[in-house]
């Protein structure tokens, strides 16, 4: 499963009526396969409190700091989570084309869908990955609980990290600072997974779809390359704020556990209309992605009109289902329960056009070794990233010229003015010296001095800026 070759061989021998059929028997077999993982599962966890409560009200300082640790749950959500769902879910239009892996070949997944960057739900790609068995929170737990994970960023955008036995423990409270409570929880989405032999072992548990083989970025190295592949642990109301990928890059995101709810605006709509941070009642309410969806989506379709609402695509991702986001779509996803995913970032011959635009610009270094790269082995999509430098009269090796003398200029700047202030604080000792030296006092013989009447020791305590100067000699200052 999972080949195409099938898909291929069976669309030349049937009719639509009974490739329809074939249809509509793989998504059965593969709902039937995932059924039992529609439900959240029996949590095996320690208590919520002490240490492990310390940890995360610290991880949540750092990743908010407009707002005290304890009062994640002030709009208290909780209390109506479960009437707030089922509006979102009754509401929600489910207006996106799904189509199962195994009914469908490489060559028309790239004309229909990834060419015209049009979203999709594909089913079947995970079907046979270790993954849908074994990426459950307790044995998540139990193998990888002292690895720490990415739960968000502190305001100079460094990493906040967290033990996953410790993260799961708070997923699973509904005690005072637990998950359960928060408005919007910290949500584990992270990149480097890879990075050492034991949570290395997730990478063996899935593998990339084949709709998705083609990965351009590889050609500049795994180093070289931004981050492009998360692991994804989330409470419920968690998610991601509305953004698009980065470096112009598509995305196909597979759910193994839960339900997440998402929303998507084509490229040419206004980021600044669907983010709706214009609509946002500051005093009263947040802009997390459970703000979002309840309070500002209605306000942004408002003020859009029927034709943003018509061009909107919303739908609920249920488990074992592969959402695919094309380039420049802006998506949001809200988390309606425990849920577990995996992601990746790709440039491929169908976005290429975008991704290289964005990388020219973005990542201008990476570009030209990716350029070079494509010349030897994709020499066709070289050509095609001339064509397009000619067409926008953009000039690589000039703009990394430009850009490193920028950079020099920044550091010579930098160095002046580190030079100005250790300049300008050694200037004054120098002035004072220079005033010793030409003073009459300080030619004239030191005589002795007479002995002062007894003064009240508040006029003695202290000694003010004029005493501290007079004092010329090493043996006084030591």
């Amino acid at each position: 499963p999972g080949s195409g070759a099938a898909a291929e061989a069976a669309a030349a021998r049937v009719g639509p009526a009974a490739a329809e059929a074939a249809d509509a028997a793989a998504f059965a077999k593969s709902e039937l396969r995932w059924a039992a993982f529609y439900a959240e599962e029996d949590v095996v966890s320690k208590d919520f409190g002490g240490r492990t409560a310390g940890i995360i009200r610290s991880a949540k300082r750092r990743h908010r700091t407009d707002i005290s640790s304890r009062k994640w749950d002030k709009y208290e959500y909780y209390l109506r989570w479960d009437a707030v769902r089922a509006r979102l879910e009754s509401e929600c239009l489910n207006n996106i084309t799904r189509i199962h892996g195994d009914c469908i070949t490489m060559h028309d997944f790239h004309e229909r869908f990834e060419r015209p960057l049009i979203p999709c739900v594909i089913q079947g790609l995970a079907d046979e990955w270790p993954a849908r068995t074994e990426w459950n929170i307790n044995r998540l737990r139990r193998d990888f609980g002292e690895r720490s994970f990415k739960c968000g960023e502190d305001d100079d955008g460094y990493p906040i990290k967290v033990k996953l036995k410790h993260f799961f423990r708070y997923q699973n409270s509904a005690e005072e600072g637990g998950a359960k409570l928060d408005d919007s929880p910290l949500y584990i989405f992270d990149s480097h997974f890879d990075d050492d032999s034991v949570s290395k072992q997730l990478l063996q548990e899935y593998k990339v779809p084949h709709l998705f083989n083609e990965d351009l970025f590889q050609m500049v190295g795994e180093k070289r390359r931004p981050p492009y592949r998360w692991v994804l642990f989330g409470p419920p109301r968690s998610g991601s704020s509305v953004h698009t990928d980065p470096l112009g890059t598509s995305a196909w995101n597979t759910l193994l556990r839960g339900h997440k709810l998402w929303t998507l605006f084509p490229p040419d709509v206004a980021k600044s209309l669907v983010k709706g941070k214009q609509f946002v009642n500051w005093k009263e309410e947040d802009d997390e992605p459970i703000d979002w969806n309840v309070n500002l989506l209605p306000r942004i379709l408002e003020s859009g009109g029927p034709e943003l609402r018509s061009r909107m695509i919303q739908f609920i991702q249920r488990p074992g289902e592969t959402v695919f986001v094309p380039s420049d779509w802006h998506h949001g996803v809200l988390n309606l329960d425990t849920t577990i995913a995996v992601t990746q970032n790709f440039c491929s011959s169908g976005n290429f056009e975008c991704v290289w635009r964005y990388t020219r610009s973005g990542r201008r270094k990476m570009a030209r070794i990716f350029r070079e790269a494509l010349r030897e082995r994709r020499p066709e999509l070289a050509e095609l990233a001339d064509q397009l430098d000619r067409q926008d009269k953009f000039d690589l090796d000039v703009e990394i010229e430009q850009a490193d003398e920028r950079r020099r200029a920044r550091k010579a700047r930098k160095r002046a003015k580190k030079a100005e202030r250790a300049s300008s604080t050694a200037s004054p000792s120098r002035d004072r010296a220079a005033s010793d030296e030409a003073s009459p006092s300080a030619a004239a013989p030191k005589l002795p001095a007479a002995k002062p009447a007894r003064e009240p020791a508040s006029a003695m305590s202290g000694g003010g800026p004029a005493s501290e100067s007079g004092s010329g000699s090493a043996s006084d200052s030591d």
